[in-house]
């Protein structure tokens, strides 16, 4: 018997013009027969079909829905699964949300079998409980100070996170603006990155 490949929590997180979208567009939403996109703005994804919120618990295939209020997250928890949900520009709604929400999220996961990828701009918008429950932080350039995030997450976590920070930093003033890394935070999954466990990959 084949063991289920444990569900994951990433987060991708770089300034305007690093990546991401490209990224999420290639390794994330061609790997997937389902996903869902949410942004606050109806006029990113442009080439993804408006998913309605009487429509999610049927729906298969890969689409977007807009974020119009804090229920809209409690809606995708009860009704998306099997699939990825990519929750994108996350600092424009997560401060919305509640704690108690969000670790509902977090979890829940695990049993509908959704991977999640909370996008943000910067290392501090990510909530400090994500990093709980996150299975890799896929860094992108950021220019941010994230030594105020230093007594929220364990040692050995900040300290590679502000390692390959300047990594980072360093290739992209060296002409590689798109250039990323892979962090792995839990040991313990089965990941769909089969290259570079916590190393360096483009």
């Amino acid at each position: 018997m084949t063991m289920k490949r444990k569900t994951e929590l990433n987060l991708v997180v770089g300034v305007n013009g690093t990546g991401k979208t490209t990224f999420l567009e290639k390794e994330v939403l061609s790997k997937y027969k389902k996903a869902l996109v949410l942004t606050p703005d109806n006029s990113e994804w442009k080439t993804l079909p408006v998913v309605r919120a009487d429509e999610l618990k049927f729906f298969n295939g890969i689409g977007k829905m807009i974020y119009t209020g804090p229920e809209i997250l409690t809606t995708i928890s009860r009704r998306f699964y099997g699939g990825a949900l990519i929750l994108d520009d996350a600092l424009a709604y997560l401060n919305e949300q509640t704690p108690a929400t969000m670790q509902y999220i977090y979890i829940r996961r695990r049993q509908f079998g959704i991977d999640i990828y909370l996008v943000a701009h910067g290392l501090r918008q990510i909530p400090p409980k994500a990093f709980s429950f996150a299975s890799w932080l896929i860094l992108f350039n950021t220019v941010e100070n994230f030594s105020s995030r230093k007594k929220e997450i364990i040692p050995s976590l900040y300290d590679s996170i502000i390692e390959s920070q300047q990594r980072i930093r360093n290739r992209v003033l060296n002409g590689e603006p798109y250039y990323k890394e892979y962090i792995l935070i839990d040991s313990q999954i089965k990941s769909l990155y089969a290259k570079g466990k916590g190393e360096a990959n483009r």
